[in-house]
């Protein structure tokens, strides 16, 4: 993702590092946004630094993109997932308590946007086998989830609608 970053925006200032170990210096900016990401991460470490590198006042926003689980296009979707779903952390609040209960942040406003998301048939198949969920099984099985989600939305035409909420979670450093 850096590399792409490098390549549409010239000139932009890209470093390498981990939610754990950012490569800036104390109180360098007035925000940091994880899209997606946040669940993966270990949980006081990340807040510690992402603290660290906050100047006093600045705020962390935490994202997700999230399918309306009354959409048909998702659950036709979720039905063919559930047969290879395990526990993942973005589907606990594991994510969610840490920075509620982490000393160093104010209160957690949090706020959930609806939208209508339309894509061509292939492109939504292809973009669900970047889900870590597909991008971790093996190729074989990947490929036989996606032609079996391929054919669910089929049913829908094209292009396909998904209704999608943003949630977004912002918390004050103290």
């Amino acid at each position: 993702m850096r590399a792409e970053l490098e390549r549409v925006v010239a000139g932009v200032d890209v470093r390498a590092g981990t939610a754990e170990a950012i490569p800036l210096l104390d109180a360098a900016v007035d925000a940091v946004t994880v899209a997606q990401a946040f669940h993966w991460f270990r949980f006081d470490a990340a807040l510690a630094e992402i603290r660290r590198v906050l100047r006093p006042g600045g705020a962390v926003a935490l994202l997700w993109n999230r399918w309306d689980p009354d959409d048909p296009c998702y659950a036709a979707v979720e039905g063919i997932l559930a047969s290879v779903r395990r526990e993942a952390p973005y589907r606990t609040e594991r994510w969610r308590e840490a920075l509620v209960e982490f000393p160093l942040f104010g209160p957690v406003e949090d706020r959930r946007f609806l939208y209508e998301e339309e894509l061509e048939l292939e492109h939504a198949v292809q973009r669900e086998g970047t889900t870590s969920l597909l991008a971790s099984l093996p190729a074989p099985e990947r490929e036989a989830v996606l032609d079996r989600i391929r054919e669910a939305l089929k049913a829908f035409g094209e292009p396909v609608r998904f209704r999608c909420w943003t949630e977004v979670f912002v918390a004050v450093a103290r």
